[in-house]
This record gives structure tokens, C-alpha cells and sequence, in this order.
């Protein structure tokens, strides 16, 4: 079950994600912050060498909205991680990735509470994930299953190849 939709009430987040992660990231030397178009070169080779061009292609887009709807995580001064939203449609949250040496730190949890806040406070009352797991995201936020995403994606000139390293940080959470 990795390729369905899911449904999240921005106004009914958890109280823990609802709390602010970067003060904890911080202590262990990662920051989170809202990326910046000077740095799309080392974002979009970070994401495309670690997942896909084609993600990286969706997390340009969202460098480019205004503000930037995409977040990066740093480590000694290199992109470790990505969340961004309003890529392949307006309300969809994704695509997420953390490089693998970095996993299990709480990055991937606290780029998805960023960017979720982040819509919430841009005007939406919902975000719609299309990507696994599911399973983290109904127990994790409270998601609902609302149906297959390809409609989105039916335009496209190639089918996408999707990484499957993607949330393999919040899976064991």
C-alpha cells in the first residue's frame, strides 16, 4: 500500500508535531531552514544523487514558489535532507528524502511537521501525501486514505522510477 493518497487536517496535528523540532536538531548540529534559491545547485545535486532527477525537478519547482515551499536539512555545512510541498499539484505535500547516513536522527519527522505547518499557515486545511508509508502517516497524523494519485502524474513524458529509500527514517519510528 505506497501508492495511494492520504488526507491530513492541518488543524488537527498532533501536539508533538505541532512542537517546534529544530531546537533538538540543533543540539545534535542539524539545522532546518527554508531553502534559498542561491543554493539550488547543491539542493537539486544532493537530491538527484541521492533519489531521483525527477524529485529533484519537484523540489526546484517548490524553491521557486514564494516563498520557497522547500526545507532542507544541514549537517557541517551539506544538504542532508528535503520536504517541500506544492510541487506536482498545489496541496501535496512531498516528495521527503534524508541522505541514508543521516537517518534515524528525527530529520524526516521534523521536515514533515515544518512543511505541514508551513501549509497550514499559507491558507490549506488539508494536505494530501501521495507517497509510503502510509502506515506511519495514519498513525502518525491521523491520515485517511483517499484514493490512487497516477492522475496526477498522467501527463508525464516518462513514468517516474520512485526511490523506495524514501521515509525508511520514519518507518521504524
Amino acid at each position: 500500500m505506497t501508492d495511494m493518497d492520504l488526507i491530513v487536517n492541518l488543524y488537527d496535528l498532533p501536539a508533538d508535531v505541532e512542537a517546534d523540532p529544530r531546537p533538538a536538531l540543533a543540539a545534535k548540529g542539524i539545522k532546518i531552514k527554508r531553502a534559498l534559491a542561491a543554493d539550488k545547485s547543491e539542493i537539486c545535486d544532493f537530491i538527484t544523487r541521492e533519489f531521483s532527477r525527477g524529485w529533484a525537478d519537484e523540489a526546484e519547482k517548490a524553491l521557486m514558489n514564494f516563498p520557497s515551499a522547500l526545507y532542507i536539512a544541514v549537517y557541517e555545512e551539506k544538504v542532508v535532507g528535503f520536504g517541500c510541498y506544492d510541487t506536482s499539484a498545489l496541496g501535496y505535500y512531498g516528495p521527503l528524502g534524508v541522505a541514508e547516513s543521516m537517518r534515524g536522527k528525527g530529520i524526516a519527522q521534523a521536515l514533515t511537521s515544518i512543511c505541514l505547518k508551513a501549509m497550514r499557515e499559507k491558507g490549506y486545511g488539508y494536505a494530501i501525501i501521495n507517497a509510503g508509508p502510509v502506515e506511519y502517516y495514519i498513525k502518525r497524523l491521523n491520515a485517511k486514505i483517499i484514493g490512487d494519485h497516477n492522475c496526477i502524474f498522467e501527463n508525464l513524458i516518462v513514468e517516474p522510477v520512485k526511490p523506495d529509500r524514501t521515509g525508511e527514517e520514519i518507518k521504524t519510528l
